[in-house]
């Protein structure tokens, strides 16, 4: 009598199991709703990973600041399943954290890069060879002044937004892209930018744009 197959309906119901409990727990880490902005209209949209990578650890936040300001943030973690949800929602609670402080792009990335490499430092050799979960995090952190139609954007290894001016052709701003979150030593640049009345600003991650072929520059051109 062989018992191979029910092992196999064993690890595929745990499969599902830690998948269900990963994409519940991923979608009670996001925002449930976006807050409503007189001078930003923003819309959101997430679709979890499928097949056997699973849940990933991407998200979004859209931050409320003093005046007529909007911090918007988007990024992912390296990995899937529960950890990687984990690690997505402290960094999150981070951001959050650090955006309250009206700390600008460059600077707010470098406290995160900070934290994740004390993080490393400190961690158990044993568990992960010692290496944070969330070192090689991706994000991209953006303050809109409605006020001035100005923003101030930092990248740690992120692809950067895509603008749409009225009238004009969609166009990835041109900003400098740091190293990933932990990787260390290398400070971040924030770059601005003039952004018309009724512009489109996508922010994504690169899950969006690799696709099967894993070229991001054709991606973002199709996007």
């Amino acid at each position: 009598m062989s018992i191979a197959p029910a092992v196999c309906i064993d690890n595929g119901r745990r499969y599902a199991q830690e998948h269900a409990t990963a994409l519940l727990f991923q979608r009670n880490l996001l925002p449930q709703e976006l807050p409503e902005r007189t001078a930003v209209e923003t819309a959101h949209h997430y679709v979890p990973s499928k097949g056997p990578t699973g849940v990933g650890g991407d998200w979004y936040d859209v931050i409320p600041l003093s005046g007529a300001r909007v911090g918007l943030v988007v990024g992912d973690v390296v990995g899937h399943g529960l950890h990687a949800a984990v690690t997505m929602g402290r960094l999150r609670t981070t951001v959050r954290a650090l955006a309250a402080l009206d700390l600008a792009p460059d600077e707010l990335l470098s406290r995160v890069d900070d934290l994740v490499g004390q993080a490393r430092i400190g961690s158990d050799p044993k568990e992960a060879n010692g290496m944070d979960p969330a070192v090689g995090a991706r994000c991209l952190y953006l303050v809109y002044d409605a006020v001035h139609g100005r923003c101030a954007v930092a990248s740690a290894g992120h692809l950067p937004p895509v603008l749409v001016a009225p009238g004009g052709p969609a166009t990835p701003l041109d900003i400098p892209v740091g190293l990933p979150l932990g990787i260390g030593g290398m400070p971040f640049e924030s770059a601005e930018f003039e952004i018309a009345e009724s512009s489109l600003l996508a922010l994504f991650t690169d899950g969006l744009v690799t696709g099967a072929q894993h070229d991001p520059d054709a991606g973002v051109a199709e996007l």
